[in-house]
């Protein structure tokens, strides 16, 4: 990806330019003659277009348009950004059309979009067309319509024609719709044919028009239980409604403690961030319900995002049982749903919007409120152009919107709890479980000495298995946590040491038993396993590692007539998969969970007395500074599956390290102590949350063409470092590398990086932006620039 590649074309607007947008152009149409278009292209600048006199009364600011682009005039499509009576100095091209009928960005959205382009280092473009989903930009879930308008009287024919009484009434009746209003409704509301109409037409009244109208769409929701809707809310004015059981809930003193402290922002409004730090179990979803409730009741609109909405099932249907127009945005939802939702959003006819990452970028007018729920998972990072955290950007939004918002997690990202350190974020701690359930005990199971007698690896220690076993015996259910999937995680051969590799990448090949296949999990590169080494051709090939695959068949020998259930990206592939394998487990038909990280989040089953981690130690040593918090939020997010009904619980973790200090402090639920010890770590490092990071990636599948050019681009960063000492311009940046990524072939290319390291936000952007457009980038050459990143492989 090339962020910065300009190119000498007339008439560009530099996008930092105060003048280029005003807030109350998104709610105008052109007068003038030229606008600011934006493409779908690494740019940062926008181009001049003229607006023909037939399209100035449709052009406005957040709408599509059609324009010739390039030397060859090639149709493509832009967005329109900004609208300006001065004439350029040079002769500009002219618009072909305008796409949409109505603006598909609010004025804030705008505002946001063009502040990810700037900090995120890539072209506005980009981000718009990202934004808008393409259900929007395919206009799915609508029909074409004809409409009918009103001619202006400025071009009313002259003399007026002689009118019938019905063509009368039809005119009338045009007089009160300022805007197109669909023919076939012209024709019921008047009771006319189509005579009367085709008469005014010729006459020229009246126009016709094409337009667009929504199609039937049916919108999904979850259900609660099998063939169970979710509870049809009441409530006064259309607000939200709870039920009985909802409304006598009494706050527990530490969730009154915090709603003191939450509702008065709610009521008067203002940007104040809220970190809601609370142990699982705690309450939180009753906190987010409770406010999205004053929003709503003020009539304005509440954003709640998620981690991904098939892994949160129940804090959907919390919002479902409350509240009564709430829209789930999802990635299961069809084109049509998604368009149709967009639609019901941006005209107001949604309560609570209710989504995953890209849900931030919901077109609601009258915002009030933003929750983020589980605010530390990574899933919030989107890794590809334009590589935007959802978490910092609902931040950014909520300053934007002048609005409170809400930041939830037990186990909270270093980068929010620094923020409530320093007091940007107002902190809000749920100490203690709801009806003072204790926390589960966690015991650590030292894999090295906790074996069986035969010494092979098994994924359930004797320890384990026999604390399995007591739990079933008493009616209780278990969860198993292990973070890889497939059988085997790597082929070994023991004649030569041979390890199978993916053939574009330098990574190992994962045996999949069922497909009898072996798959590189990366570039998703399959082949059938060898039979010999290909290497030294003696022997046969071991299957080594343990993945879910395996850890599953153990099981099912170990605990015949047990009803057992995997939850992974292999098995949970449908649609609604992942409802029915939880629901079936919340109604005791499944006895076994075992699951990679989706069963540790968000997940409420009193019945489970017993949480097993097979192997803490996956993703421990990852050569990414995050590894030991990854580690920590994962193994306390999945002990908090249990002990949360009447029978209570406990969890074992099996680790081959027990003297981590991720691991021991994860099983004493000691987030304090972690998030202070791993900080100083942090500070004594120089990596976030104390300084501010970007890492720049070239690859390509010349090594050496790509090598070349991180050497050059190392180069202009040194030399605009030493120009920036000499002009007496703060130069606090520590840049590193080049160096091959620790992994150094993916998907067949070669890859080089950078990590830039510095205290100033400012300063990492100004270098990036003066050095990036200096060094010509090869056409067999990318680079990817990844602010705040999250992914160091």
């Amino acid at each position: 990806m090339n962020v910065y590649r300009r190119r000498g074309t007339p008439a560009v607007l530099d996008l930092m330019q105060p003048s280029l947008f005003q807030p109350e152009e998104s709610a105008k149409t052109a007068d003038t003659g030229f606008t600011e278009i934006v493409f779908d292209r690494p740019l940062d600048h926008a181009y001049t277009y003229a607006v023909p006199t037939a399209l100035r009364d449709q052009i406005a600011v957040g709408k599509r348009v059609l324009t010739p682009f390039g030397r060859g005039d090639k149709q493509t499509i832009g967005f329109c950004v900004g609208v300006t009576d001065a004439k350029p100095e040079r002769k500009v091209k002219a618009i072909l059309d305008v796409l949409d009928d109505e603006a598909l960005l609010t004025e804030h959205l705008l505002k946001l979009t063009r502040w990810m382009a700037d900090y995120y280092l890539c072209g506005w473009g980009q981000v718009l067309n990202a934004v808008v989903p393409a259900g929007v930009k395919k206009q799915a879930g609508t029909r074409a319509v004809p409409l009918l308008e009103l001619v202006p009287d400025t071009l009313l024919p002259n003399p007026l024609p002689h009118l019938s009484p019905k063509q009368k009434l039809v005119l009338e009746y045009l007089k009160t719709h300022p805007t197109p209003i669909e023919l076939r409704q012209v024709m019921s509301e008047t009771a006319c044919g189509a005579v009367p109409i085709e008469a005014l037409v010729d006459k020229g009244y009246a126009r016709r028009k094409s337009g667009r109208a929504e199609t039937t769409t049916t919108v999904s929701q979850p259900t609660t239980r099998e063939g169970e809707a979710p509870a049809e809310p009441g409530g006064r004015n259309g607000s939200a409604g709870a039920s009985p059981s909802q409304v006598a809930l009494v706050l527990t003193p530490d969730q009154a403690a915090a709603w003191a402290i939450l509702e008065p922002p709610l009521k008067t409004g203002g940007f104040q961030p809220f970190l809601l730090h609370g142990i699982t179990g705690s309450g939180k979803t009753e906190l987010y319900l409770r406010a999205i409730d004053e929003v709503v009741r003020q009539g304005k609109v509440a954003l709640v995002l998620v981690p991904e909405i098939s892994l949160t099932p129940q804090t959907i249907q919390a919002f479902h049982g409350r509240f009564k127009d709430v829209a789930v945005l999802h990635s299961h939802l069809h084109t049509a749903e998604r368009g149709n939702h967009w639609r019901r959003i941006a005209r107001g006819q949604v309560q609570v919007i209710v989504g995953a990452r890209s849900a931030v970028f919901a077109p609601a007018q009258n915002l009030g409120l933003i929750v983020i729920d589980e605010e530390h998972e990574t899933s919030f990072k989107q890794e590809k152009t334009p590589r935007y955290h959802g978490r910092d950007v609902a931040v950014m939004r909520a300053r934007i919107e002048n609005i409170p918002i809400i930041l939830g997690s037990a186990t909270p990202s270093l980068e929010s709890w620094h923020n409530a350190e320093k007091g940007q974020y107002t902190r809000l701690t749920l100490p203690k479980r709801v009806a003072d359930r204790p926390l589960p005990d966690v015991k650590l199971i030292d894999f090295r000495h906790d074996r069986h007698p035969d010494k092979k690896l098994h994924g359930l220690s004797p320890t384990l298995e026999r604390a399995m076993k007591r739990s079933l015996d008493a009616g209780g259910q278990v969860m198993l946590l292990l973070n890889r999937r497939g059988f085997a995680t790597y082929l070994h051969c023991p004649a030569c040491g041979h390890v199978e590799h993916c053939k574009f990448c330098d990574l190992s090949m994962t045996y999949h038993r069922e497909r009898h296949m072996t798959m590189c999990h990366y570039c998703g590169f399959e082949q059938k396993p060898p039979e010999k080494c290909p290497i030294c051709g003696k022997g046969q090939v071991l299957y080594q590692g343990m993945g879910t695959e395996k850890l599953q068949a153990e099981i099912e020998t170990k605990f015949a007539g047990k009803a057992v259930e995997r939850m992974d990206s292999d098995t949970m592939k449908r649609p609604g998969s992942h409802q029915k394998v939880l629901d079936a487990f919340r109604r005791g038909e499944i006895q076994i969970l075992l699951g990679t990280q989706m069963i540790a989040k968000g997940l409420d089953f009193p019945n489970v007395t017993l949480v097993g981690v097979v192997n803490a130690d996956v993703g421990l040593h990852h050569a990414d500074f995050r590894a030991s918090e990854r580690t920590f939020q994962l193994l306390a997010q999945v002990a908090g599956r249990t002990g949360r009904g009447a029978l209570g619980g406990c969890v074992f973790i099996q680790t081959w390290q027990p003297e981590h200090p991720s691991i021991i402090l994860a099983a004493k639920h000691d987030y304090l102590t972690f998030a202070r010890e791993e900080m100083q770590q942090r500070k004594a490092h120089n990596y976030p949350p104390f300084q501010r990071m970007a890492r720049l990636i070239v690859r390509s599948k010349d090594e050496k063409a790509g090598n070349d050019y991180a050497d050059r681009l190392s180069d202009a960063f040194r030399v605009e470092l030493e120009r920036r000492k000499k002009a007496g311009e703060p130069t606090d940046l520590r840049l590193l590398g080049p160096a091959e990524a620790p992994v150094f072939r993916l998907k067949g290319y070669s890859r080089f990086h950078f990590q830039m390291h510095s205290a100033s936000s400012a300063v990492l952007h100004q270098v990036l932006r003066a050095v990036l457009p200096t060094v010509r980038l090869p056409a067999n050459v990318e680079l990817t620039v990844d602010i705040d990143p999250q992914d160091m492989l």
